[in-house]
């Protein structure tokens, strides 16, 4: 287990807590299952089945493990109910912003924590350890950062933030 805390929305918690659950109750047992009747079958060295199955089972426990650190030390982002001024919002956790890439596209995105990220879900996410949430955190509307990529630098500039 490490330290460091995990930011996610109350959509995101709420996610994994159902993933885990799902992966407890319903397909681990499955798996398992699968094993013991495969397991029955006989020689285990040519059982593609149980191979399968072992697979399978590893995969779940996996990902059990990944989501119980996320969820071990986690922080609920708050979202604030307070009135700012247009004008003196920033990029923060749980915020969505809208952001133009070297001037072209626009994009919206959700500002979430990065246990969230792969969480299947509507629209985009970032996180504030990606190269782009790195740039916009506590950015205010109108200003224009660069970006680091592997690549070199690109300006992000903030169109809007709710």
């Amino acid at each position: 287990m490490t330290d460091k805390t995990n930011y996610l929305t109350r959509e995101g918690y709420d996610k994994l807590v159902q993933e885990l659950h799902t992966l407890k109750k319903i397909e681990l047992p499955k798996v398992l299952e699968r094993l013991a009747e495969a397991k029955s079958m006989g020689d285990l060295s040519e059982n593609f089945e149980y191979k399968s199955a072992l697979e399978d089972k590893d995969l779940i426990q996996t990902r059990m493990n990944e989501i119980e650190e996320l969820l071990h030390d986690v922080e609920i982002i708050k979202e604030e109910k307070k009135t700012v001024k247009k004008w003196d919002k920033t990029v923060e956790y749980g915020t969505k912003v809208t952001f133009a890439v070297e001037g072209d596209k626009e994009y919206v995105a959700d500002v979430v924590g990065t246990g969230e990220v792969g969480i299947e879900t509507d629209g985009l996410k970032i996180s504030f350890e990606s190269p782009l949430g790195i740039a916009l955190k506590g950015k205010k509307i109108g200003e224009t950062v660069k970006m680091r990529l592997n690549t070199g630098k690109i300006d992000v500039k903030v169109i809007n933030i709710q």
